[in-house]
């Protein structure tokens, strides 16, 4: 059966993109989208004039533009859209459509984008991607908290750590991981349905944290009555605004910054945790 999309377009400006990204992961919206220039969600036609009233209620001094995408132009709109991403000389996040484009030799993230989960065309995933390029060593245990389409785990294994867990609260990421993980050729990634600030224990070589300010500072908390922390962290899913407070809440919590990357308004941190005397 056909069906008829809403795409509502945003001026750039980090506010709106901090409602969006909670609109997106309430499942208020298909999708959330991000540019240079722009901002973007996409829902189903027949709930227009409820989406409506509701960006009214969360944004009474926001103004859009709309536009109706017809089911037939839908997979076509992505198609084009989603081109391969260079996130490292040899390191790509692409399609399955386009992986003849990529040169031999190189490392392959293929994403489907099909179900509006992270494709690394954000800009916390991107900068989250060049941290972890950067910071894996190899063997390295991973988790993943807040894993959605698995690009990082994919990423993660595809760089040679060892064991990795991945998880997330959204139940709707299931058939999208399982088949970004067939399409990787992945088979030894264990992921789960889970809370991150329910865990008990969050003992890894590297932690990849790409959520959100209000549930990274409880996460971080949550570290020092847990039965292990991560020895590194990658932090994503913010904001260049909220540098300074990520920053004295990971000095609390006994982690070294090592280092910011930025991208428009976004920045993805990375740090150690060093103990009492401790170089």
């Amino acid at each position: 059966m056909e069906q008829d999309y809403i795409k509502i377009t945003f001026p750039k400006d980090p506010t709106i993109a901090l409602v969006l990204e909670a609109m997106m992961d309430e499942a208020e919206v298909l999708s959330f989208e991000t540019t240079n220039h722009d901002l973007s969600i996409l829902d189903l036609w027949e709930n227009r004039d409820s989406l409506n009233t509701r960006l009214k209620e969360l944004l009474p001094n926001a103004s859009w533009r709309e536009e109706k995408i017809e089911d037939q132009d839908w997979d076509k709109t992505w198609i084009e859209g989603f081109q391969p991403i260079r996130i490292a000389r040899k390191l790509w996040v692409l399609p399955p459509w386009h992986e003849e484009k990529i040169p031999e030799g190189h490392i392959k993230i293929i994403i489907n984008p099909s179900n509006a989960f992270g494709t690394g065309t954000h800009e916390s995933t991107f900068l989250a991607l060049k941290l972890l390029f950067k910071m894996i060593k190899p063997k390295d245990k991973i988790m993943d908290m807040g894993c959605g389409s698995g690009i990082l785990s994919i990423a993660a294994h595809k760089l040679g750590a060892g064991k990795i867990y991945a998880c997330d609260l959204d139940e709707d990421i299931e058939h999208n991981i399982t088949e970004n993980l067939q399409l990787n050729k992945i088979d030894d990634i264990k992921w789960e349905i889970a809370d991150v600030l329910e865990m008990e224990d969050y003992k890894c070589d590297l932690a990849l944290i790409n959520i959100q300010k209000h549930v990274i500072l409880p996460l971080l908390l949550r570290f020092n009555i847990a039965k292990h922390r991560p020895n590194r962290v990658i932090l994503a899913g913010l904001l260049r605004d909220h540098k300074k407070v990520i920053c004295k809440a990971l000095k609390e919590q006994g982690y070294t910054r090592l280092k910011i990357r930025r991208k428009n308004e976004w920045i993805a941190v990375s740090a150690v945790h060093r103990r009492k005397n401790e170089k």
